[in-house]
């Protein structure tokens, strides 16, 4: 069981069964409910995980007591590796729904790597693949609201292979966490979309009625001057009452 699992993970494609056996040797199960903390930042790093089943969020909180979620964990990926070059946990984790994972105890995964160092290539390899992802989400998180956002829907329309229409998995407030907001800014976001005749909402199912000036929005770089702002972004702009 534990061997089927291995072969399904990217980090481990390629591998021979023999190594894959010695993996089996260390991986250990581990089955939790919904809402359950896998790890959390600053702990000390004792372990790194494959997700088996379910789905995990990472977050990172950042100095000034804001954060943001970095990536969700699917079946076949991993997580914590950074665990075996560091003492920490850089960021928390939270399963999002019941999940199965396998864990690969630290330094006996060390050791395996000393003896085996293709499978040290292949982490090297996945940290390079996470680096880079990291540095999107850093670059994500420097553009406005709107642009996180229409950046979002086009991302995931594309991921569901909907051009014009997709579905959100998950409640707002995670939504407002993976782009790095607050829950009042993303509904005021999206009802400025919706009211700018860009989007149409219902429930979590969005349609996109307008995709060409979303991708323009999802290329702002910055707020720009009043005068110099396009026609569509004058479009987006409602009235707030006082107190919004």
């Amino acid at each position: 069981m534990i061997l089927d699992d291995l072969r399904r993970a990217s980090l481990f494609a390629g591998i021979s069964d023999a190594q894959l056996g010695k993996l089996g040797h260390i991986a250990r199960p581990v089955t939790l409910p919904a809402g359950a903390s896998v790890f959390s930042q600053g702990d000390r790093a004792d372990a790194f995980y494959l997700l088996v089943e379910g789905t995990v969020k990472v977050a990172k909180t950042f100095r000034d007591g804001r954060g943001a979620t970095i990536r969700y964990v699917r079946p076949g990926e991993t997580f914590g590796e950074s665990v075996l070059f560091n003492d920490t946990y850089p960021s928390s984790t939270e399963t999002l729904e019941p999940s199965r994972l396998c864990r690969f105890d630290t330094e006996m995964f060390r050791r395996l790597m000393l003896a085996e160092p293709e499978l040290a290539l292949l982490v090297i390899a996945a940290m390079a693949r996470l680096l880079v992802m990291l540095n999107q989400r850093v670059e994500e998180l420097l553009l406005p609201v709107p642009a996180r956002l229409a950046r979002y829907i086009l991302s995931l329309c594309s991921e569901q292979a909907t051009p014009s229409r997709c579905h959100l998995a998950f409640a707002r407030h995670e939504l407002a966490a993976r782009l790095g907001t607050v829950p009042e800014t993303l509904s005021r976001t999206l009802n400025r979309f919706v009211a700018g005749g860009l989007l149409a909402v219902h429930g979590n199912d969005i349609e996109v009625l307008n995709p060409a000036v979303l991708a323009r929005l999802a290329q702002q770089y910055g707020e720009a001057e009043p005068a110099s702002r396009p026609a569509v972004e004058h479009k987006l702009r409602v009235r707030r009452t006082p107190g919004s």
